[in-house]
């Protein structure tokens, strides 16, 4: 199986010399063996070679999709491509963001602030049903690190979790997902980036950080629906 990562982002040093970048994080929270791992650097190439990929996972970035910047514009023409290989895709933070828009939905900053730390989900009867949130249940802590939030879903899109500031994942038909937190991040790297942000002004809703037990099945669970749809 070939899963391929868009990474959108050298993302920030502090982080990665600490631990390292999250196109790294992302297979190591991976339990499933017999996986190839293959990163393509958005921010650096705007040659997609996406040739034999059983499956996408779009990381998240600094960045905002709406951002002026010329890589983010040719990312979104190679999305619109990637989509039409009808393989499964999943977003992540900014990835979530990039397909709600890329599908005709609206991006924008949350009025009511960050979401930066550790908070409970809710999920929807269809989020309680979908194959993304199995072994998943209501008020289940994920790592959230942005300030963006997915204001208009796109028309056919289905909401399969939210949280007290708007929505945290959509599906688009059986192949597409995104998720607005980070289930690839560790409780030390979270820590990190709120201490750095907080730093840096910005204002934490709760300081006090939980330990995310459940998030990173995500990506297990999402490499057992490219599986099944082999």
């Amino acid at each position: 199986m070939k899963i391929i990562i868009l990474s959108n982002g050298p993302g920030l040093k502090e982080i990665v010399n600490l631990y390292g970048h999250s196109s790294e994080w992302i297979p190591n929270s991976i339990t499933h063996k017999n996986i190839s791992f293959k990163v393509i650097k958005t921010y650096e190439t705007s040659n997609f070679n996406v040739e034999n990929a059983d499956g996408f996972i779009i990381t998240g970035s600094k960045y905002s999709v709406y951002d002026n910047e010329s890589w983010i514009k040719n990312l979104k023409n190679n999305i619109d491509d990637i989509l039409n290989l009808d393989k499964p895709v999943l977003g992540i933070c900014f990835g979530h963001q990039l397909l709600a828009e890329c599908l005709g939905g609206k991006v924008e900053k949350n009025q009511l602030g960050w979401e930066l730390g550790s908070y409970n989900i809710s999920l929807t009867r269809d989020g309680v049903n979908s194959q993304l949130f199995k072994s998943f249940k209501n008020g289940d802590i994920v790592y959230e690190s942005h300030q963006d939030v997915v204001s208009f879903l796109p028309s056919d899109a289905i909401e399969l979790a939210f949280s007290d500031k708007g929505n945290q994942s959509f599906s688009y038909g059986h192949k597409i997902f995104g998720v607005q937190f980070h289930p690839e991040f560790s409780f030390e790297v979270t820590r990190k980036l709120m201490d750095l942000r907080k730093d840096r002004g910005i204002i934490i809703d709760n300081d006090q950080l939980y330990e995310s037990v459940n998030s990173k099945k995500i990506l297990d669970n999402f490499i057992d629906i490219v599986k099944e749809s082999k």
